[in-house]
């Protein structure tokens, strides 16, 4: 009969419990951090997003009514964060939509203001004419948790569209 004895090396090859629980534990801090970074992550691109849509949006109107050869319309509520586009001036009784409402990405991103010169309705707006000139004005992007203000201008004598 064979007495099998453990070796030192048999000993040594393995991991001990304490070894496990410390590793599982810096693997979960870890993982604690990234989630945390990644909710932050997520919620900037939000904001942007929706910066970077409107500008796309306001752009799209602009060439519509260059297109068409008639005035279009971007108006906002910014109680609701939401937009719409229509054929027609903002101050026309009879526009027509054309698309939306769209509202934000997220609920925690909203419009904070629009303000346009020319637009007399109770809802801000932009119109842009058959020459793709515009009411000019800015709509103010904001997000709750963050100082971060995104900024779309449209400019009135050319209808240029910016975001800062």
């Amino acid at each position: 009969m064979t007495h099998h004895t453990r070796t030192r090396a048999d000993r040594d090859a393995g991991y001990t419990l304490v070894e496990v629980v410390v590793t599982l534990g810096l693997m979960a801090l870890m993982m604690t951090i990234a989630v945390s970074g990644w909710n932050s992550w997520a919620a900037s691109r939000q904001h942007s997003g929706t910066a970077q849509e409107i500008t796309v949006y306001l752009r799209q109107a602009q060439q519509r009514a260059v297109t068409e050869g008639r005035a279009t319309c971007v108006q906002f509520d910014t109680t609701r964060s939401e937009w719409s586009i229509f054929r027609g001036s903002c101050d026309a009784t009879d526009k027509i939509l054309v698309q939306g409402p769209v509202a934000t990405q997220s609920p925690r991103v909203r419009i904070a203001s629009a303000t346009f010169t020319g637009s007399a309705t109770a809802q801000p707006g932009v119109t842009f004419d058959a020459r793709g000139t515009a009411w000019p004005g800015a709509v103010h992007i904001v997000r709750s948790g963050s100082d971060k203000t995104y900024v779309v201008t449209v400019e009135g004598l050319t209808g240029r569209v910016a975001l800062s």
